[in-house]
């Protein structure tokens, strides 16, 4: 079920990239802001990276990353720049290519999880 969790805020993450990079394509600034507050930091985010990465060390580091650096896509809008913003939203992709080189979930099965040892 959490494993279900996070995949759905991985592509809502991704969802918000892809409005982010079509609002910048249209110069429509306004966009870039309001899809940014999607992938932003706030203290619901930062709890819910707290939650998911409290079994794999440095995870929730890196999450926090990413949501503090999309942040400066937003600052970065504010001063109407396509170049400014590209090169923010490449920053804070970094963050999610690092962490997906090093965080991998397995998913299983219902059966193969029924059949796995528990402690």
């Amino acid at each position: 079920m959490m494993a279900h969790h996070q995949k759905q805020n991985m592509r809502d993450h991704l969802e918000a990239v892809q409005q982010i990079t079509a609002a910048v394509a249209r110069s429509d600034f306004e966009a870039v802001a309001t899809a940014v507050k999607r992938i932003g930091y706030s203290e619901q985010m930062g709890r819910m990276c707290e939650h998911m990465g409290s079994a794999t060390p440095g995870f929730t580091e890196l999450a926090l990353e990413f949501h503090h650096r999309a942040d400066t896509i937003a600052t970065a809008a504010q001063s109407r720049d396509p170049s400014a913003v590209s090169a923010a939203l490449a920053e804070t992709l970094s963050t999610c290519t690092t962490c997906h080189a090093r965080f991998k979930q397995q998913i299983v099965d219902e059966a193969t999880w029924a059949a796995l040892p528990r402690r």
